[in-house]
């Protein structure tokens, strides 16, 4: 708990000392979140230098970097050299570097520089890649990260250099002559040139540049194309301005650039379909409100702020859950001092299941309960979430017990047997876990693949018995004798983002019991404030702390040699105390109300796990903080009660909003999800958001959803003296929902 409130403090610190770094800069900056976006209203354009409203933005949670403005804003260009490996960018400025002029250079987070220049006068467009591979212009309508924002440092304190008359002509190309007109295109009288174009155009634009910014991991790229594509037509059709179109979809796709596997084809995407649509003038679409005169550039913002839209946050992880002695609260002490991102409640997981599977074949509980634990960590893209499972395996290897750890994928049932015949206590660790756990579960999921799931679920519940292995006909031919493992104890850690996770969490998985299985931790914020690492190998205590556990109570009875999965093992039974074994009966009880309660749905076989979940955790934190002569007392079954049940709530939350039980169902989360983002919409604007169905299906989607009170419908009334159709019926969720 210290550890824990100290690092809230520093948290509260670092915010303060970075809005006086801003405003000791002396030009106008902005407060940017850990994935570079800005979290004021109008982006770049909310720049100041006034300390007092720079200590308001910098007070928002969210705020943990400084973005300064290019262009006529601070009368500065930047060129970006991105330097990473297999990146060309170093190449053009080591050929350039005997005629590039000492200037103020930027080192950034990701290791490329920012070279500043003064602002040579006229227009200065934004680029990606034009002055040569890998190396982009910031100017007018753009904006950078500045030291002392996390990961960016001042490389050379020089002042801003003139931009040399070599490269000019590329940070400043002649303007082509203008295209004339096509006379058929319809432009709005009402163009306002400061405002950057139509109210239609600039919600548009708005809206468009929000879901860029949102895109999902899978649909980034479709995302960037259609929305670049649609911004283009109504630059054409004179709803928007070009360069000021251009510099908001830039800092979209700058906000999730980072989660792009593909950087340079990301951009690619949207330069060439903002030329693209560029050509092909079009009209803002019906669905797109006019903006309201509070806040004209983002009407999602408004709507965020008015209370109709209702964001999802994952479920706070209380104190207590983080209260964990011995060798787990070790090692997530490590993990949170060696992370650039902190990700406690994920490291929590990830310890869980390190202990648990060098206390399998060891220890067992008196109801003979071992401590096989699946987990999965669950945080958005870029947030640390790969750290604690890096750590174990530094802990593992310092503490010279790799045998323990298992390949980072397992391809077949097969291959999951086999490694545990080698070694029958061991770990496995997947990232991408979504997109696995998708090749798993799928309906078109091989055979092989299938039979991942059926061993995973079987395995659970046989750590205290044999498990047999495949007979074969004709054993002599096949030269395969069958293979038992006795007590198998297979663990699993995977980390995912949400959107790969629940997209690929079937229905089924959680009638059968594959999911209830799963312990899910999703982190209570993913992009939590940056701070300086104090990298460093495993500290002996904790290495010390891990040999204790793996090594068992001394005269526990026989541990099966060398972990050998032919041999049945005697572990230890680990006594409860008088309370604990109160608590858990009393747990017993509570379950199976719970499990009557939710009678006939998924949710019953999420509530059977309970209880042997929350003893499982019990009994890792007894062994974590006396290996040499654990007990389960009150305060373990209590946490372990906490843990499981936050778990299972978190699941059966996200599992009623994401996962579908048929096809029906899925079609009613699909209308679900388009009017939760984008209701009060009609059924016309739904279909051309993605509800494509036959008429009678989408009907009784509609109707359904009505009946059941998840769903009000509303039909305005005519305006007097209006002429043409009624107006049409709009879907929105209730309230309630």
């Amino acid at each position: 708990m210290s550890r824990f409130r100290e690092y809230m403090r520093e948290r509260a610190e670092s915010k303060m000392g970075m809005a006086d770094a801003a405003i000791a800069l002396g030009v106008p900056v902005f407060a940017c979140a850990a994935d570079k976006r800005p979290i004021t209203s109008h982006g770049f354009k909310d720049a100041t230098t006034d300390a007092v409203e720079l200590r308001r933005q910098f007070g928002d949670s969210r705020a943990v970097m400084i973005g300064m403005p290019t262009g006529e804003a601070t009368g500065l260009v930047v060129v970006d050299v991105d330097m990473k490996p297999g990146q060309q960018g170093g190449a053009w400025l080591d050929a350039n570097s005997h005629r590039m002029p000492h200037t103020r250079t930027i080192r950034t987070a990701t290791g490329g520089l920012h070279l500043w220049f003064k602002h040579p006068g006229g227009r200065v467009k934004n680029s990606a890649s034009k002055i040569a591979p890998n190396v982009d212009v910031r100017g007018d309508g753009g904006y950078v990260i500045v030291p002392p924002s996390p990961g960016y440092a001042v490389a050379d304190n020089a002042e801003p250099a003139e931009v040399p008359d070599w490269l000019l002509p590329a940070i400043c190309p002649p303007e082509a002559a203008p295209a004339p007109p096509a006379p058929s295109i319809p432009r709005r009288v009402a163009m306002s040139l400061s405002d950057g174009g139509t109210a239609l155009g600039r919600a548009a634009l708005a809206e468009r540049c929000e879901e860029i910014r949102t895109a999902a991991d899978g649909a980034k790229h479709e995302t960037i194309n259609t929305a670049a594509y649609a911004i283009g037509g109504l630059v054409a059709a004179g709803e928007l301005i070009e360069g000021e179109a251009w510099g908001e979809l830039r800092a979209a796709l700058g906000a999730i650039l980072h989660r792009c596997k593909d950087q340079r084809h990301a951009e690619k995407t949207l330069a060439r379909a903002f030329a693209e649509g560029m050509g092909k003038p079009q009209s803002p679409p019906a669905m797109v409100t006019p903006p309201d005169e509070v806040n004209p550039a983002t009407p999602f913002l408004n709507r965020l702020a008015r209370g109709e839209i209702k964001p999802r946050k994952p479920l706070p992880v209380a104190a207590g859950l983080m209260d964990v002695p011995g060798a787990l609260g070790e090692f997530v002490a490590y993990c949170e001092a060696t992370a650039i991102s902190p990700q406690p409640f994920l490291a929590l997981a990830a310890g869980i299941t390190l202990i648990g599977t060098l206390a399998g074949r060891r220890y067992e509980t008196s109801t003979e309960l071992r401590t096989n634990i699946y987990a999965v960590g669950i945080a958005d893209s870029g947030a640390g979430k790969d750290h604690a499972r890096k750590q174990i395996r530094r802990c593992l290897y310092a503490a010279n017990l790799t045998q323990y750890l298992g390949g980072s994928d397992v391809a077949s049932g097969a291959a999951l047997r086999t490694a545990l015949v080698r070694h029958p206590a061991t770990l496995f660790q997947i990232d991408e876990f979504g997109d696995w756990l998708r090749d798993v579960l799928g309906d078109k999921a091989a055979s092989h693949k299938k039979q991942i799931a059926a061993y995973l679920k079987e395995l659970y519940s046989s750590a205290n018995i044999p498990w047999s292995g495949t007979e074969y006909a004709d054993q002599s031919r096949q030269g395969k004798p069958r293979e038992d493992i006795h007590s198998p104890h297979a663990s699993l850690y995977g980390t995912t983002t949400p959107a790969q996770f629940w997209s690929a969490v079937a229905g089924g998985s959680l009638h059968d019991g594959l999911m209830a299985r799963m312990l899910i931790f999703v982190s209570p914020e993913s992009y939590p404030d940056e701070r300086e690492a104090a990298m460093g190998p495993p500290p002996d205590r904790l290495i010390e702390a891990l040999q204790a556990i793996a090594a068992g109570v001394e005269g526990g009875g026989n541990l099966g040699g060398l972990m050998s999965a032919a041999i049945t093992p005697s572990p230890y039974r680990v006594p409860e105390t008088a309370g604990a074994t109160a608590m858990r009966q009393a747990l017993r009880r509570a379950q199976l109300e719970q499990q009557r309660e939710a009678s006939g749905t998924y949710v019953t076989a999420i509530a059977a796990r309970l209880t042997e979940n929350a003893m499982k955790l019990a009994l890792i934190r007894a062994v974590s903080r006396t290996p040499a002569a654990p007990v389960i007392d009150e305060g373990d079954v209590s946490w372990g009660r906490a843990v499981a049940q936050h778990c299972m709530d978190t699941l059966c939350q996200e599992a009623g909003r994401h996962v579908a039980d048929n096809d029906f169902e899925r079609k009613m989360n699909l209308a679900r999800e388009i009017i939760r983002k984008h209701g009060p919409v009609t059924h016309r604007e739904m279909i051309r958001r993605g509800f494509r169905f036959p008429t009678k299906e989408r009907e009784e989607v509609l109707r359904t959803l009505m009946d059941s009170g998840d769903v009000i419908a509303e039909k305005p009334e005519r305006q007097p003296g209006a002429a043409g159709r009624d107006p049409a019926i709009r879907y929105s969720i209730a309230a309630a929902v």
